[in-house]
């Protein structure tokens, strides 16, 4: 059973294009399967650290589209509510791991990997309003079959499709978790750069500034810095689909953050706020899902927020383009004495302890964004304070070298 000559992908948002990308740098064709009808235009922006940008440029090479369509920054101002500048967080920096960081839409990032894929010519191809009725492995290869009653046949199937994934529900069955709300949203929209007051004339972009009511950040978008990106962080109750669209769209979600931070005056937090449109502001609501057991069958195997959706720690996107990368060199060094079983095995030990690693750090990272009574907010101020200090006034994202998918040893594939 030597590498497959065709990979199943489901799912087109950013970590299928990706894995598909890494197989065709490596001379393996696959088909990405979409249920959506093309490209999306709905997401808010995220921030693209070292650890995502080296994959998108030594495993995918979109870096330097990617680098050229958002903001590069390289640290993070630190604030508290009364303006005082606690000082700065390290993002990237070109001379130490390589890479700055990069703040760029969703859906900019979403587009630049689809047009990479469609450029790859043969080696990935693109099904879209693609919905799955059945998947049936047997010992030769695996079969999706589409509600349209068509179908298509691959040696692997691999899912991409996010934290609702319906592949994981064919991985686990009855034992496949719902994902779980994490009492958290953000809050957030975008205006010029022009709408933002400056506080001071040494006040400078990215910033994120804690407050008693979370934690509230913003940062330019476009190469050129015009427009912001503003969010606030905030606990919340649950609501549906539905709910979650109308406590957006009519305005509730924007008059909800504002009445948190009534009495926070600090700039630019204010002036973004009270120029905000209230039709205009988004809402992300924060979900996440239990470990899971497995991640895999003989022929299946899970990626991403299908397999690992954490609570919410800004390394979503890293995860799954490492994952991505991860796993399409593996596939590639497969021999013919290994069982795909095996490969998914290895690449499972390989990536858990990374998960794990990430999700510890984000749980009390998490709990500093929500909202605070007077008592928590003053202890919360003092342990930023004392934290800055103890640590000179950097923080670094990264401690220590970023990972890195090529020099992982992937033992005997």
């Amino acid at each position: 059973m030597a590498i497959p000559k065709h990979v199943l992908i489901v799912g087109a948002g950013l970590g299928g294009p990706c894995l598909a990308l890494s197989l065709a740098r490596q001379k393996i064709s696959s088909t990405i399967i979409e249920i959506r009808h093309g490209i999306s235009e709905s997401g808010g922006s995220l921030s693209l650290g070292a650890d995502a940008l080296r994959v998108l440029d030594r495993s995918v090479g979109v870096y330097d589209r990617v680098r050229a369509a958002g903001f590069v920054y390289h640290r993070i101002g630190a604030y508290l509510e009364d303006g005082h500048k606690l000082g700065e967080v390290v993002a990237g920096e070109d001379t130490d791991q390589g890479y700055p960081a990069v703040r760029i839409m969703r859906p900019t990032l979403h587009k630049l990997l689809i047009e990479a894929s469609q450029a790859a010519g043969d080696f990935v191809k693109i099904k879209w309003s693609g919905s799955i009725s059945t998947i049936d492995e047997d010992d030769t290869g695996i079969t999706a079959r589409f509600d349209d009653g068509t179908e298509i046949r691959g040696d692997i199937l691999i899912g991409a499709d996010g934290i609702h994934s319906q592949v994981r529900k064919h991985v686990l069955g009855s034992a496949s978790p719902i994902p779980l709300f994490t009492n958290t949203c953000v809050i957030n929209g975008f205006l010029p750069r022009s709408s933002a007051k400056i506080p001071s004339s040494n006040f400078t972009f990215p910033a994120i500034m804690f407050t008693p009511a979370g934690v509230f950040m913003t940062i330019p978008i476009d190469p050129e810095g015009k427009t912001l990106a503003w969010g606030v962080t905030t606990s919340e109750k649950e609501r549906t689909r539905k709910e979650w669209s109308e406590f957006e769209l009519s305005g509730d979600a924007l008059r909800m953050a504002r009445a948190e931070c009534s009495d926070i005056q600090l700039e630019p937090v204010r002036s973004l706020l009270d120029n905000a449109v209230e039709s205009e502001a988004r809402v992300w609501p924060a979900y996440s899902i239990f470990t899971l057991p497995t991640w895999h069958t003989s022929r299946i195997c899970l990626i991403g927020d299908a397999a690992h959706a954490l609570p919410p720690n800004g390394q979503g996107s890293a995860m799954a383009f490492q994952d991505a990368a991860l796993l399409g060199r593996m596939i590639a060094s497969k021999s013919a004495s290994t069982s795909y079983d095996q490969v998914f095995t290895r690449f499972e030990a390989l990536r858990r302890p990374e998960i794990e690693k990430v999700e510890k750090s984000a749980k009390p990272v998490s709990s500093l964004k929500t909202k605070s009574g007077p008592w928590i907010w003053y202890l919360k101020s003092w342990a930023f304070w004392g934290f800055f200090k103890f640590k000179g006034g950097v923080l670094r994202m990264h401690n220590g070298p970023i990972y890195d998918v090529d020099a992982v040893d992937l033992g005997k594939l």
